[in-house]
């Protein structure tokens, strides 16, 4: 059976702490590789890890990775607005 929506965004919080196996990974898998809101939940929460670690550290960002996000983030926006435009 697979996961639901809640209990993936719960795994990749989990995974990020301690690596999932087995089973429950690829259950994981799975339901990432049918589910684009949750694979968009991963990648923002990726995101999110990084930046806030680069902050732990209170260090400036490197002008490349601050260039990256932003770019990240726009593209997340246009993609977000084409999804949403699309008649379904």
């Amino acid at each position: 059976m697979l996961p639901s929506c809640r209990q993936v965004a719960v795994q990749l919080s989990e995974d990020r702490d301690e690596k999932i196996t087995g089973f429950k990974r690829f259950a994981l898998k799975l339901h990432l590789s049918m589910c684009r809101h949750c694979r968009r939940y991963g990648k923002q929460l990726e995101l999110s890890t990084k930046t806030i670690n680069l902050l732990a550290h209170k260090s400036r960002p490197d002008p490349q990775l601050k260039a990256a996000l932003i770019d990240h983030f726009t593209q997340l926006s246009v993609q977000r607005k084409s999804e949403d435009e699309k008649p379904q």
